[in-house]
């Protein structure tokens, strides 16, 4: 059940509660430095520990490091409740507010907040928000437009449902005249993950073919755990459909992922060689697919998985993507693409046909190591319900030390290439390729 409201200014946004967690503590990584960029922009690897970044897991981003730098640059920070204006909610006051989401867009629609709701005061209306708000690496003082579902008095038009946690009852209004046929099919997704193939670096799982399958209903993670992979403006969770981490010389061909409230593919960590072909993914939450490596932690960041050293190679490296049909992605999660990387190299774009996406069609969140290229895709259609970005997007405000460019240890990253792809700019993006604070990428 939704009831939405596309005015901002229609609700009252109780300011961020920066003590909440306590100050944050800044890291800036002095012994390396990256020097060969214009103007000497992003020559340090930074971040912020604690703090209102202890939302993420880990409580680690650039986003609350001492001084961000880049477009419209400032600490993290995300309201903690909402008053609407009288008559803006007319189902309100709720009964009970308890199992009430919030789905809040950041201003400019950079990404979506959700929430669940900590108190609700029926007299004044105010939502006090409690576990969320980490799912986009972007903060600011208030919310744009937003809707809440997830109360019994919104379920008010065909096609929606209400399950009482207290009760254990579902209530569907149902979408047809007269009464529900007797033999109805529901479907209650449960499980996240349809298909794990976990190993290690050091005992990886080998050569598997996962052909011709049809993946679908896996249960929504937009308030699961979300982490900031690296500077660019995506947090994410580490969850998927399919989910690969410690493994070589996986293949996904010629499957359907269709009806996932998460994301399709996640390739977490150590994967190499991991081909994914001849598919097609349809009607999405998140994204696609996902690619998100590991670094060690930086001496004095103390938070594993977090730091500027990515030479031990537990990191996603010569993954294929190859002539994949994708559309329809982003249903839930907005700060979305067919195929985002973070912490990942040498990743073979070739052949797919993107479209209809809310966010930026392919997404490079960081600089770390290179040796991309993406050619020959046709994509189109994105950025429908934002602004900014455009068929593709890449962010390097943050410098990562790999041996992806020569074999030794280095900050520069090894040449992208893009080339022969047919990359259409309608809707709302700014540009066909938008590369923000970009220097090296």
């Amino acid at each position: 059940m939704i009831s939405s409201d596309a005015n901002p200014s229609n609700a009252k946004w109780t300011p961020p509660q920066f003590d909440k967690f306590g100050p944050p503590k800044f890291f800036t990584d002095s012994a390396h430095t990256r020097n060969n960029t214009p103007d000497n922009w992003f020559q340090h690897y930074m971040v912020g520990i604690g703090g209102l970044c202890s939302v993420y897991d880990p409580p680690v981003s650039y986003w609350c490091s001492e001084n961000p730098s880049g477009g419209g640059a400032f600490a993290f920070r995300t309201p903690s409740g909402v008053t609407p204006k009288a008559g803006v909610l007319p189902n309100s006051p709720y009964k009970d507010a308890s199992q009430a989401q919030f789905f809040v867009w950041r201003p400019n629609r950079w990404a979506n907040w959700m929430f669940e709701i900590a108190d609700y005061d029926a007299t004044t209306n105010n939502f006090t928000f409690g576990r969320g708000g980490n799912q986009g690496a972007r903060g600011e003082n208030t919310g744009g437009d937003w809707f809440v579902e997830n109360v019994w008095e919104e379920l008010d038009h065909p096609g929606e449902f209400f399950f009482d946690r207290k009760s254990g009852q579902l209530y569907l209004f149902h979408n047809g005249t007269g009464a529900p046929p007797a033999d109805v099919e529901v479907v209650a997704p449960q499980f996240q993950v349809l298909l794990n193939a976990t190993g290690t670096q050091w005992n990886p799982v080998k050569n598997v073919t996962i052909r011709g399958i049809h993946f679908t209903a896996s249960a929504y993670t937009y308030m699961m755990p979300h982490g900031v992979p690296s500077g660019g403006d995506w947090a994410l969770e580490r969850f998927g459909a399919v989910f690969l981490q410690g493994t070589e010389s996986v293949t996904i061909s010629n499957c359907t992922f269709e009806r996932l409230d998460g994301h399709g593919v996640m390739i977490s960590g150590y994967n190499r060689n991991v081909t994914i072909a001849d598919s097609d993914f349809g009607f999405i939450g998140g994204s696609a697919m996902a690619s998100w490596g590991f670094t060690n932690e930086t001496s004095g960041d103390g938070h594993p998985g977090a730091g500027v050293d990515g030479t031990d190679g537990n990191h996603p490296r010569y993954t294929s993507v190859l002539r994949n049909l994708v559309h329809e992605v982003g249903l839930y999660e907005k700060q979305n693409s067919f195929y985002v990387q973070a912490k990942t190299a040498q990743t073979t774009i070739i052949g797919n046909v993107f479209f209809n996406g809310p966010r930026a069609g392919v997404n490079f969140n960081d600089g770390f190591g290179g040796g991309d290229e993406l050619a020959h895709n046709l994509i189109f259609s994105t950025c429908r319900e934002s602004g900014d970005h455009g068929p593709f997007n890449s962010w390097d405000r943050q410098p990562f030390l790999t041996t992806v460019r020569t074999g030794e240890p280095s900050l520069v990253m090894a040449q992208r290439v893009i080339h022969h792809n047919f990359l259409i700019d309608n809707y709302s993006p700014q540009e066909d390729g938008d590369q923000p604070d970009c220097r090296v990428c």
